[in-house]
């Protein structure tokens, strides 16, 4: 059996606007009424108490809170207040628009709403979007609804105000269940329970829990559904908002009689539903309660309490296709039990009628046409003639459409392919052009490494023994040889020059191929280098463990051309070097306070260049951060494989 909850008094209490209702106001509705029949209000507290009791009333009186928006109206036009007359129109279209005379109330919305324009009031040109917006949800019509919504949002933002904000979420929630995006409508009513609870906003919070109700029913999570409407309905009770009060009972009344089968405490809550919606007076949500009432008659075999709840829902309002295609039903199946059949004919004559309308409608249509254009045999036949021809032109147009669709298909699918395989072949090029540098760079790379390791030991062990041997018999002379005085100074000039060589020539072969980097690993090299300059600090992070030799000179060659630009071109006063080993990485951070430059800007130099080309022959990379005035840091990271 289908079953359905009408949704649209959940959509019109989440207007946001219910605010200054009856719990907001400071008054209570009498004493607000008994204050408009005296004659002591001016003009602008009279039009105050009247959209405050039109607006008041919207929950549970669509009569009172029509009447009192029309005394406001006509009051308005003639004391020429614009302001208080667009905002009673907004009223008035919202009664109309909770007893489900949409067409009234979308006049009075629109008409609301070019008043507010012409003011310039943006709050209120965005409440009476939101108004439209719940209209076209109700009435169906989601992606009209979700353009007003989104009209109205922005305003609300802009002007920060967290209750409409809250009033939308809701309203958007309610829209993707509409559309049984049940995802999509739990995001939004966690946003609005959030949103609410933050703000301590009851009402909406149970709105969230009647959310939540319904997406729980949706999932036949029937115990999750009833924990949500017993909250909702709590929450709706103590604030005095029958409508959704209502609306809450009949959830609970479902599961009762969906899941538990206890039609007694079904039939209880849909009672209840139902008298609240009958003080309330609007129709749509009688019948709701009424239909609940119906299936859960028909559940208990009550068949004849099952039609004239249904009898009685027919008669209350039809705006609904799904509530009354669910009443026919009912009646139908009570009628066959109650051995009512020529009611029940009827009534499955109705029922069939509203299934299929707009086929039925449009096949009459066309019957009738045909009999007012044909009347003899012959011109039926030649119209049947006709209708063949159109279908095997039409079968000939759909082939030969669909032949064109897959040619082109083909076409495009070829095309694509063609292109793709060349994209393919021009990443292979580039790859192996790649591949073809990083070879080079690496052979490069690895000459280059042995020829300094090769000059730097001749340097140390040829060149320099021979000046130490120079320096000894020098001074092997001048003990056994009388020198002048004057000679004196000449000769240990002479020994000054040579230990300046020697220790030139150390540090020049030191540089090409450190020994502390060769015997003791990048760290102690690296420390080492980074002490001979007052101003440059050595931080090292990690575990102590040898790398590739590779790997180690390019570190330390990438280290040492970073800290002399920066001693040299950047002007720095401290200059800090980072080392960083993990198991599979290494990092290199140097860090200069000098004058910086343009990263993007063109230099004339090639020494960056060269360290970008050595790191990526070993698997790494090289990022600059730098900018005028603000220093420059450069990181180095090589992964170990």
């Amino acid at each position: 059996m289908g079953t359905f909850i009408r949704s649209r008094g959940l959509i019109v209490l989440f207007l946001g606007l219910f605010m200054r209702s009856l719990c907001g106001t400071a008054q209570s509705l009498d004493s607000l009424e008994n204050l408009l029949s005296g004659n002591s209000l001016s003009s602008e507290e009279y039009l105050t108490v009247c959209d405050d009791l039109s607006w008041g009333y919207l929950d549970h009186d669509f009569g009172k809170s029509r009447q009192y928006a029309l005394l406001g109206i006509e009051r308005a036009k003639s004391d020429k207040n614009p302001l208080m007359e667009a905002r009673l129109y907004r009223n008035l279209g919202v009664a109309y628009y909770m007893n489900s005379q949409m067409d009234t109330a979308l006049a009075y919305l629109n008409r609301s709403l070019e008043k507010a324009v012409h003011l310039n009031d943006e709050q209120l040109e965005a409440a009476v979007y939101s108004a439209i917006g719940n209209l076209h949800n109700v009435s169906g019509d989601y992606k009209e609804a979700l353009t007003y919504y989104l009209k109205a949002l922005p305003i609300f933002e802009r002007y920060n105000n967290k209750d409409r904000i809250r009033s939308l979420l809701g309203n958007i929630a309610t829209l993707y269940f509409s559309l049984i995006n049940l995802n999509q409508a739990e995001k939004y009513y966690m946003e609005l329970e959030k949103a609410s609870e933050e703000a301590n906003d009851l009402y909406n919070i149970g709105r969230a829990y009647e959310g939540f109700s319904k997406i729980a029913l949706k999932r036949n999570d029937f115990r999750s559904s009833l924990e949500y409407s017993e909250k909702a309905a709590e929450i709706f009770h103590k604030g005095g908002y029958k409508s959704s009060e209502a609306i809450a009972l009949q959830g609970i009344a479902m599961v009762y009689y969906l899941d538990f089968k206890d039609y007694a405490k079904a039939k209880e809550y849909a009672l209840k539903a139902l008298k609240l919606t009958q003080e309330i007076g609007y129709g749509a949500d009688i019948v709701g309660s009424l239909n609940i009432l119906s299936n859960i008659y028909f559940n208990e075999k009550d068949y004849v309490n099952c039609l004239n709840s249904a009898r009685e829902a027919i008669a209350t309002d039809t705006t609904d296709a799904n509530v009354t295609t669910n009443l026919y039903a009912n009646m139908v199946r009570a009628g066959i039990f109650l051995n009512n059949h020529q009611e029940t004919l009827e009534y499955f004559d109705k029922y069939r009628r509203l299934i299929d309308i707009r086929s039925s409608t449009e096949f009459e249509r066309a019957m009738a046409e045909l009999e007012k254009k044909y009347q003899t045999e012959k011109k039926e036949l030649r119209i049947r003639n006709l209708e063949k021809e159109k279908r095997l032109h039409f079968i000939i147009y759909l082939v030969s459409t669909f032949g064109l669709f897959l040619f082109l298909l083909v076409l495009y699918l070829r095309t694509k392919t063609i292109k793709a395989n060349e994209e393919l072949n021009r990443q292979k090029i580039i790859q192996l052009e790649q591949e073809k540098q990083l070879i080079a760079a690496q052979a490069v790379m690895s000459g280059e490494t042995a020829e300094r390791t090769r000059l730097a030991r001749d340097l140390h062990d040829g060149l320099g023994g021979m000046l130490s041997a120079v320096k000894l018999n020098l001074f092997d002379m001048k003990q056994n040889v009388i020198i002048e005085e004057e000679d004196v100074a000449r000769f240990n000039k002479v020994m000054e020059m040579l230990d300046a060589s020697i220790r030139e020539l150390r540090r020049v072969a030191h540089n090409m191929m450190p020994e502390t980097l060769s015997r003791y690993g990048l760290k102690s090299a690296l420390n080492d280098f980074c002490n001979n300059f007052r101003n440059v600090k050595f931080h090292y992070f990690g575990t102590e463990q040898r790398l590739e030799k590779k790997i180690e000179t390019v570190i330390y060659r990438a280290a040492m051309e970073l800290i002399n630009n920066a001693l040299k071109h950047s002007g720095a006063e401290t200059v800090n070097v980072q080392l960083v080993c993990g198991p599979d990485l290494i990092s290199l951070n140097v860090q200069d306070d000098g004058k910086g430059f343009d990263t993007a800007a063109e230099t004339s130099g090639a020494g960056l260049d060269n360290i970008r080309t050595r790191v990526a022959a070993v698997n790494g990379s090289m990022n600059i951060h730098s900018a005028p005035g603000e220093g420059t840091e450069v990181d180095v990271e090589i992964k170990i494989l």
